[in-house]
């Protein structure tokens, strides 16, 4: 978006000030970003956080988009996982999130943790589109065969349920053991 805007004031004869200051503010705005993104791949950002701070954070992000409102619900006492169990939960909620702004058209998003004594459940919802199941076991994308597989890694389960124009849930199970 800078780039275009800086073709256009080269075409104009006078510096365009108002222009200007938006072009400064979308290279703010997309270092910003940059910068955000760049923290949620750092593993060792993560190690270093509890998953309900990281996952809070991750959708303090999303939510300053603008396209849709995500939420946070945590029931439970957080439990400590193993750094590589936390790690891959973490990367199955980056591509549950990167599928929803990618393919589902939602308004909302919702995470929760619900903490028991000997497993974790963590849920995504959103209200978007939905698909249609059977076609998508026929054709299904990587980013969803990742997240049961990656589930499964762990010695978790993992399920996806979606209903057109109702929206789609990622279900995890995840022992802590």
């Amino acid at each position: 978006l800078a780039k275009v805007q800086i073709n256009i004031m080269e075409q104009g004869e006078v510096l365009n000030r108002l222009m200007l200051n938006d072009v400064k503010e979308s290279i703010s705005k997309a270092m910003v970003d940059l910068r955000d993104i760049a923290k949620s791949l750092n593993s060792e950002r993560i190690t270093q956080n509890s998953l309900v701070e990281i996952t809070n954070h991750e959708l303090q992000r999303v939510n300053r988009l603008g396209i849709l409102k995500s939420f946070l619900i945590v029931e439970g006492k957080e439990e400590n996982l193993k750094e590589q169990k936390k790690l891959i939960v973490f990367r199955i909620l980056q591509e549950s999130l990167q599928n929803i702004l990618k393919h589902a058209k939602a308004t909302k998003i919702e995470v929760f943790f619900t903490f028991s004594t000997d497993h974790l459940k963590l849920e995504i919802v959103d209200d978007g589109v939905g698909f249609d199941k059977e076609k998508a076991s026929e054709n299904q994308g990587l980013g969803l065969r990742n997240i049961i597989s990656r589930a499964a890694l762990i010695g978790g389960q993992g399920s996806i349920n979606s209903i057109i124009n109702q929206g789609t849930t990622v279900t995890i199970f995840l022992p802590y053991v």
